[in-house]
């Protein structure tokens, strides 16, 4: 509210210069007035032609004189209070014959933004000289000084239609011509309009004036561009969703911006003739601060760059229009004209998306790290308890056997003499040895160590002891253990019923901090949105310009964003079809990710040829089409086949990717029992073989040599 009211003031501040200027100007000439001499009669017939059209033109806010020395007596006290039904505000500035206007000095363009602001309805140039006033519609027409849609009022001069002036006579409409004949009469003439629009110059004469006649501002100053006569226009158009798209079905453009066009056309009665621009011509334009001489509007300070082929058809009026979502960039308005804004788009990024689908640790994700090591812990200390309370137990009953803790014991027998091993009658010994009935009574479950591991390890899975222990202690410990197990995967199954039931987690970029941590390389297709993001406040958005790249869409950008190679910067509904379009062909659609964050919501709008005449027009019913709802229903229309997110899985369904995990563990399990049965072999080649009591065909003979000699 605040700056709307700062633009107001500085408006009307703007405004009440103008008009103290002018009134300083107009005194000052009117000072001079008085020692030139009176008009003669062709004078006199022109300034009464001027203020019969001055009345008929009903100026209500103000208007403009630009003069030279010889139509300077014309403007005297009388004219200007003759002029209207009530004293009207005016201009007047009288220029040198050898003033270049083109170049024009500060007082002059003083004064000219004097009269803009003031927004001065009529301006009359009654200069002789056609070149001075050629160079002086030339400036006002690069550097938007005045308004030319408002009436303009000047001399017939054939230098005046020469054929680089053709564009600027397209945009000054409201403009009349007053020709002087030998007969004291005036033809009255004006540019006949839309013909010009085909590039065809030709004065319609509208009037013939003569002292006594009156003449009738309806006539004078007839609205031109409300019925353009069915003329055709050529409209240059670049394919992007959803502004403009081609249809095979219908060998057709459609799209948003082809059905306001085509709704203008019906509305201002012209006929849009489409076509794509030749890309093998495209030329880039370089643009220095202050385009032109004189530039009012100083748009940057640095050098920029357009490569847009739409801005550069419409600049070199090839084209009338030019639609293909063109967003509003201030560059574009020292070339052509904008419309009125008819939709805001979210300019965002393309990104790659990684998923976190670790199926083969789908048995180990239920439990975290510090809990398989808990877990793990916890059974070689149960096991371990479980040995203990047996050795314990073994000693109150006084039956201890030479089993407990063997590892832990020193050999203190002597080492037998290798010759022993060769006598007969001690290997007949050995092979009939016999163990006693003490040695054969069997050991209880947990006497050996080996089996307190593996008896605990198979509770753990709900695999049944074999039996219960003999001992009490050791059947109260086995129950409460039993519980801890029941808990234990209890728990287990929860978490892995609940990673069953979810989709696995996705890896996105959806701000541009993501998008700078990623070290993705931004691109554009645009030099425009990369100048856009180095003009920026924010320090991320000019880290981001700095490393973008401009590059050319091609067949394989989105590979390229699936790969990580770069991230690409469009708005949403454009990177909506770039990923479905992927989706249909190479069916790695769902590795690419729209950024959540909306860096900028740009308008998009219409480019017209510089000052056109039908922008009044064009801006209005672009208004009238918002207001009712057309545009958002044309965008509805061309979106619809562009989901906004791909659909998530809601069903807790299990498939094979998910079950991998299970041959990941039987894989690991065939693995283990490969090694295990590789390391017995080796055991069983290189130690147990070659021992001297080992008889291949008495294979009994080692084992109870062991039995009775175990530290041998």
């Amino acid at each position: 509210m605040d700056s709307g009211r700062q633009l107001a003031f500085g408006g009307e501040r703007m405004r009440w210069l103008g008009i103290l200027a002018g009134t300083y100007i107009s005194l000052a000439m009117a000072t001079i007035n008085n020692i030139n001499k009176p008009p003669n009669g062709y004078e006199m017939d022109l300034k009464i032609l001027l203020q019969k059209i001055l009345w008929t033109a009903n100026v209500k806010r103000c208007f403009s004189v630009i003069t030279d020395d010889l139509h300077y007596p014309i403007y005297d006290r009388v004219f200007f209070e003759s002029v209207g039904r009530q004293v009207i505000p005016f201009f007047v500035m009288r220029t040198n014959a050898s003033e270049d206007l083109q170049r024009p000095s500060q007082q002059i363009e003083l004064f000219v933004k004097a009269i803009k602001s003031s927004d001065c309805e009529l301006n009359v140039i009654t200069i002789l000289n056609g070149w001075q006033v050629q160079r002086f519609l030339k400036y006002i027409y690069e550097n938007r000084s005045l308004n030319l849609q408002k009436k303009f009022i000047l001399l017939h001069d054939s230098r005046l239609f020469e054929r680089d002036m053709i564009h600027l006579w397209s945009v000054f409409v409201g403009t009349i011509f007053l020709k002087p004949q030998l007969d004291n009469q005036f033809i009255i003439s004006t540019i006949a309009f839309p013909g010009i629009l085909s590039g065809v110059l030709v004065l319609k004469n509208i009037a013939q004036w003569e002292l006594g006649k009156s003449v009738s501002g309806r006539i004078l100053f007839a609205d031109k561009t409300s019925n353009l006569n069915g003329v055709p226009m050529p409209v240059a158009l670049a394919e992007h969703v959803p502004m403009v798209l081609w249809t095979n079905t219908t060998n057709s453009f459609q799209g948003v911006e082809v059905e306001i066009m085509n709704a203008l056309g019906k509305s201002l009665n012209f006929r849009p003739v489409y076509y794509r621009p030749n890309q093998s011509e495209t030329v880039d334009w370089e643009l220095e601060n202050g385009y032109g001489n004189g530039n009012p509007d100083g748009y940057g300070q640095n050098e920029s760059r357009i490569d847009s082929l739409l801005i550069e058809e419409v600049a070199a009026h090839i084209a009338r229009f030019a639609i293909g979502d063109l967003h509003l960039f201030l560059v574009y308005l020292q070339l052509v004209e904008l419309s009125l804004p008819h939709n805001f788009e979210c300019l965002t990024f393309l990104t790659p998306e990684s998923s976190t689908d670790n199926s083969w640790q789908t048995f180990i994700l239920p439990f975290s790290g510090g809990m398989w090591a808990g877990v793990l812990l916890s059974l070689f200390i149960v096991g371990t308890v479980f040995y203990a309370i047996s050795f314990l137990n073994a000693i109150i009953n006084r039956n201890v056997s030479s089993g407990f803790f063997r590892c832990l014991r020193r050999n203190r027998g002597v080492a037998m003499d290798p010759k022993i091993y060769r006598r007969v009658s001690f290997r007949i010994a050995i092979s009939r040895y016999r163990p006693s009935k003490e040695s054969r009574r069997p050991r209880d479950l947990f006497d050996d160590y080996a089996n307190c591991i593996l008896l605990t390890y198979s509770m753990l899975l709900y695999v049944a002891l074999p039996r219960m222990p003999r001992n009490w202690p050791l059947r109260v410990l086995t129950g409460w253990y039993w519980i801890y197990c029941i808990l234990l995967v209890a728990t287990y199954r929860a978490s892995f019923t609940a990673i069953l039931a979810n989709p696995s987690a996705r890896v996105t970029i959806d701000t541009l901090e993501d998008l700078l941590g990623s070290h993705i390389p931004p691109s554009a297709g645009a030099t425009e949105n990369r100048q856009f993001f180095l003009d920026a406040t924010d320090e991320t958005a000019r880290k981001v310009g700095d490393k973008m790249e401009v590059i050319r869409q091609n067949e394989d950008l989105t590979s390229r964003i699936a790969k990580g190679q770069c991230a690409f910067y469009d708005n949403e509904f454009y990177l909506r079809y770039l990923r479905v379009a992927d989706e249909s062909g190479s069916g790695v659609g769902s590795a690419l990710h729209i950024m959540k964050e909306c860096v900028v919501s740009m308008p998009v709008v219409l480019a017209m040829e510089k000052n056109s005449a039908l922008k009044n027009r064009v801006d209005s019913s672009i208004q009238h089409l918002a207001e009712g709802g057309l545009i958002s229903k044309w965008l509805k229309d061309a979106i619809v086949h562009l989901p906004a997110e791909a659909p998530a899985q809601q069903e807790a369904l299990m498939n094979i990717q998910k079950f991998w995990s299970s041959f990941v563990a039987l894989a690991i399990g065939y693995v283990i029992s490969i090694l295990t049965l590789l390391a017995e072999r080796w055991h069983f080649k290189h130690i147990i073989m070659k021992h001297p009591m080992y008889d291949v065909y008495n294979p009994s003979l080692y084992y109870n040599f062991k039995r009775i000699y175990p530290g041998q």
